[in-house]
């Protein structure tokens, strides 16, 4: 069991990367946002939420991110964006099927 310090109150591990520190074009699954109230109804707004996948990409003056959610952009600065924990998308393999005739 975890303890509770190593947990963001949404339950993601205080060692999940943030969108600050993920890498570039890779898929990202929201895992927490650790924020206040005020501010995480803004995200929500913005569709950010635990579950959504976004991709950073651009890094910008001062720790700020874009990121792509879909086709829609969303500009972060660096506070929010150290506060929005995520881990690596998992896509399933891809099912192709045969042709039959």
């Amino acid at each position: 069991m975890t303890s509770p310090s190593s947990t963001t109150p949404d339950g993601a591990h205080a060692t999940d990367p943030t969108v600050e520190t993920c890498p570039l074009h890779v898929d990202m699954v929201i895992t927490a946002i650790d924020i206040d109230e005020r501010h995480r109804f803004r995200m929500l707004e913005l569709g950010l939420r635990r579950g959504t996948v976004i991709r950073v990409t651009q890094r910008s003056n001062f720790h700020g991110r874009v990121v792509a959610k879909g086709t829609e952009r969303i500009a972060l600065d660096g506070q929010t964006a150290a506060h929005i924990h995520v881990r690596r998308a998992e896509h399933p393999a891809s099912h192709t099927a045969t042709p039959t005739k």
